[in-house]
């Protein structure tokens, strides 16, 4: 039996219906119009577009700068978001929102204060993993279902392919630069969860403790 794990890490981990405050999905004309689109616009070159897209992401061992996260639901929150390749990955949220998640390259947990509750799931069982990953090899790790060409973004849609997990990740990147811009978590339920990325500071010395959860509370951001 398939296991719901892009479900629980939507639910669960990125804290999409917990938020409080609550915003409308933006460009929403752009991503109908780009629904609109085949699954794959230029599909004679599909092998080359996702080799260039694993350069660009191995070359980015780590970054920090601000997320906002949209919920199919209509809520929203932001925060910092710290990130270091392989495998590791903090979202402090602003307040309201008493959340904290981090990956320390094994687990990814979701810590709450608000509830006093501590969620943890295996790292690899997240679409996390797929771009957290210390090799990046989109054509050979997961199975493209969509690879998008406009000239506003690449869009890249990616699902389990040993199917051990329901749902689906689509990562969108500048068209220029290819550099990581936002990404969609699908579950299995057709709900969605959108995270875009802004004042990114790339490849900068990043302190380890980040990505180690401590259950006191928070002293400021560090880098």
């Amino acid at each position: 039996m398939k296991r719901v794990l892009i479900k629980t890490s939507t639910a669960i981990l990125l804290g999409a219906t917990a938020l409080g405050a609550v915003a409308q999905v933006p460009n929403s004309a752009v991503l109908a119009a780009e629904q609109r689109l085949p699954a794959f616009t230029h599909i004679g070159t599909v092998s080359q577009d996702l080799a260039r897209i694993d350069t660009a992401m191995n070359n980015t061992a780590s970054f920090s700068g601000r997320f906002a996260q949209y919920g199919s639901d209509g809520s929203f929150s932001q925060g910092q978001v710290y990130l270091k390749r392989p495998g590791k990955i903090r979202f402090e949220y602003d307040a309201p929102a008493q959340l904290l998640m981090v990956s320390d390259g094994v687990t990814l947990t979701q810590l709450d204060k608000a509830l006093d509750t501590k969620d943890r799931v295996p790292l690899k069982s997240t679409p996390l993993a797929f771009f957290l990953a210390e090799t990046v090899k989109l054509e050979d790790d997961v199975e493209v279902i969509s690879l998008q060409k406009t000239i506003n973004a690449i869009s890249v849609t990616a699902k389990d392919g040993s199917g051990q997990m329901d749902g689906a990740i689509t990562m969108i990147f500048d068209p220029n630069t290819l550099a990581l811009r936002e990404w969609v978590v699908h579950d299995g339920f057709g709900q969605q969860t959108k995270i875009l990325l802004s004042e990114l500071k790339y490849n900068e010395r990043l302190n380890p403790r980040l990505f180690i959860l401590r259950d006191e509370k928070r002293q400021g951001r560090r880098k």
